[in-house]
């Protein structure tokens, strides 16, 4: 298959940048990190694509994933917050689903987190995580499964 051409992209950051955005600000807990993060990815998708154009939300969300860690480590960490974003009109309703879900997110791994984010979020299989972060599609089940079972429990001892 061919690269991504430049209206891919254009049309790709339109469409799906907001998605994106929200699901990394979910996983990295810090909205500047998660906007950073997503425009270096488009950036490097720009600069170097990826060999085709199947899945490029899934991409981007590992490449983003990626460039925010690496930061994260090399800053050494400051507390991040949970912060959810979102365009509902009821405010006190969206903050309160925001406090619980994140309370939720806090009590499993990151690597579960962004399992968790990538199949609620992004509405991807399976199959299309286990290609973007590089896993069987067994351990994407296991892990899968892992973070629903502690979430369920209020992460008292659930693996």
């Amino acid at each position: 298959m061919p690269h991504p051409t430049r209206e891919v992209w254009e049309r790709l950051y339109k469409e799906e940048f907001p998605h994106v955005y929200r699901a990394l600000v979910v996983v990295l807990r810090d909205r500047e990190l998660a906007l950073d993060a997503l425009q270096d990815a488009f950036t490097k998708g720009l600069r170097h694509p990826p060999r085709d154009d199947e899945n490029l939300p899934g991409w981007l969300f590992r490449v983003a994933l990626r460039r925010a860690r690496r930061g994260l480590r090399r800053l050494a960490t400051s507390t991040v917050r949970a912060v959810f974003v979102s365009n509902e009109r009821d405010e006190l309703a969206d903050a309160l689903d925001r406090a619980e879900v994140g309370r939720l997110l806090t009590m499993i791994s990151a690597r579960q987190r962004a399992m968790v984010i990538a199949e609620y979020y992004l509405d991807l299989d399976q199959e299309e995580m286990a290609r973007i972060f590089g896993v069987r599609r067994g351990t994407v089940a296991a892990t899968l499964a892992q973070a629903r079972a502690r979430m369920r429990t209020g992460g008292k001892n659930a693996s």
